[in-house]
């Protein structure tokens, strides 16, 4: 099954020489996609394109008058991109050790988990994640989605493949799956962290988000996939992960974890710390320099992995305790200051309640927290999160997000209808302002969580790109403060 884009561009003499959706980055012989995105629409940069060189030009749309170069109309763009991206990028991940995880939460933790495990074991390895892109532990870029586009993820995986990586992790996310991102990409291993509620603005119901999700797990399952191990890694304790497990019975193997139920890779006796965190997986110790209750199923999620392709416990154990961090994931900053700062991803009302969770064990002072909702995103999330906030923080110090083209106190009042009941919340729009805030409220032994954006070193305000980093802004505080 060849690509149809490609043959069109021989049966025009076309020597293609790259392959892009972006009108700037056309040259000579180059295949231009014109994609309509939601904000952008790329038919308007075709004139563009052309004057760069564009050799052949591919549409949803009908052909523009006066176009001067070969035209092909699109009956599906995101599959012919990723048909075209797979055979002139030499179909790179046919050769490489392909790992896919999904699910709604945990998927760049375990792929950090995985990759420090994998190069324990002397492998050199890829990863596609939330944070960034990167071969080797090196960045190679920063990560616009989870999951790229297929032009973009094939031109990479081919780069991984030049630079001698023997595996490649993927964080996939639903719309990656949906939208055909990861087509032709044959996995060895898939697994599957949870579902909880998130993205319904694009699934519009949870068994559309389900759904999207299981087919990550029919690519491991088809009978056409050449790879010769095929594996299912499932979080036995989720719902939906035994759902999943049953639709898989006898076609892949299956590979469970969980800490409730009965499973291949089970932990118990789990201590936490605000540091780190202990457990015993199938009677084994372990530890992780992760907090939390939800990162020992992360950390048994890249265990069972690693045990299904080969790598000794010795080895696993090593490169688990070996991974300071995650970036953005209840990362703990200290200058030295008599209370606790953090800054964590939780986006969510799940990973929110998570959050509060995880230190309120450790709770002696205060639980002070700064976090907002993103715009034009699922509103229905909205007022779960302010009601959390309000009942499981003393103090809430609530602020914009990522508010992009929408308005914040359209934001702020979908959050509000959450918060009716509780006075314990003040309302300070800018971000930077909120957290210094909340630092300066804070006591001895309280506990301030930075909540929403964890990694992103930027701001979405209107249509500008901000430089804007919670942490930077939790550091420079804290060491103006104690002159560290």
């Amino acid at each position: 099954m060849g690509s149809i884009v490609l043959e069109k561009a021989r049966q025009a003499g076309i020597d293609v020489t790259g392959l892009t959706f972006r009108s700037q980055e056309v040259r000579p012989g180059y295949v231009f996609f014109a994609l309509k995105g939601a904000h952008v629409d790329g038919n308007l940069f075709i004139p563009q394109a052309v004057a760069n060189g564009a050799g052949l030009v591919v549409s949803a749309q009908s052909k523009q008058k006066d176009l001067s170069v070969t035209f092909y109309q699109s009956d599906d763009i995101d599959k012919d991109m990723a048909d075209a991206a797979y055979e002139f990028y030499s179909r790179p991940s046919d050769t490489l050790n392909m790992i896919g995880i999904t699910g709604t939460k945990g998927k760049t933790s375990i792929a950090y988990l995985l990759e420090s495990v994998l190069a324990a074991a002397g492998q050199k390895v890829g990863v596609f994640g939330t944070v960034n892109y990167r071969v080797g532990g090196q960045k190679i870029c920063d990560a616009p989605n989870t999951t790229p586009a297929a032009l973009t993820l094939f031109k990479l995986l081919a780069q991984m493949k030049q630079q001698q990586a023997q595996t490649v992790v993927m964080e996939v996310s639903s719309h990656a799956l949906e939208l055909q991102r990861v087509r032709h990409i044959w996995y060895d291993t898939a697994v599957f962290t949870n579902l909880q509620r998130d993205h319904l603005d694009f699934h519009l119901t949870f068994e559309n988000y389900f759904a999207a999700k299981c087919k990550l797990f029919e690519n491991v399952a088809d009978v056409n996939n050449p790879k010769p191990i095929r594996t299912a890694v499932i979080n036995i304790d989720d719902p939906y992960g035994q759902k999943l497990a049953a639709l898989l019975k006898g076609r892949v193997r299956v590979v469970t974890f969980g800490q409730e139920n009965a499973a291949d890779f089970r932990a118990g006796h789990v201590r936490e710390f605000l540091t780190h965190t202990e457990f015993e997986v199938n009677g084994v110790s372990a530890r992780i320099n992760l907090l939390g209750k939800h990162n020992v199923y992360n950390a048994l999620a890249a265990w069972a992995v690693a045990a299904a392709n080969g790598i000794s416990q010795e080895v696993i154990l090593k490169g688990l305790s070996g991974l300071p961090g995650v970036p953005g994931r209840m990362e703990r900053i200290d200058a030295g200051q008599n209370f606790f700062a953090f800054v964590d991803f939780a986006y969510t009302n799940e990973s929110l309640s998570r959050a509060f969770a995880t230190v309120a064990p450790f709770k002696k002072g205060k639980i002070l927290v700064v976090f907002g909702c993103g715009g034009q995103r699922d509103r229905t999330k909205r007022p779960l999160m302010g009601h959390t906030a309000c009942s499981q923080a003393d103090r809430v110090f609530l602020t914009n997000d990522n508010p992009r083209c929408e308005d914040p106190n359209q934001i702020f009042a979908d959050i509000l209808e959450g918060m009716k009941t509780f006075s314990n919340y003040e309302i300070i729009p800018d971000r930077a302002q909120a957290i210094r805030c909340a630092l300066a409220a804070a006591g001895p032994d309280d506990i301030v969580i930075v909540a929403g954006k964890g990694h992103e070193d930027y701001q979405l305000i209107g249509t500008k790109k901000n430089h804007f980093s919670d942490q930077e802004v939790v550091r420079n505080f804290l060491q103006e403060k104690h002159h560290v």
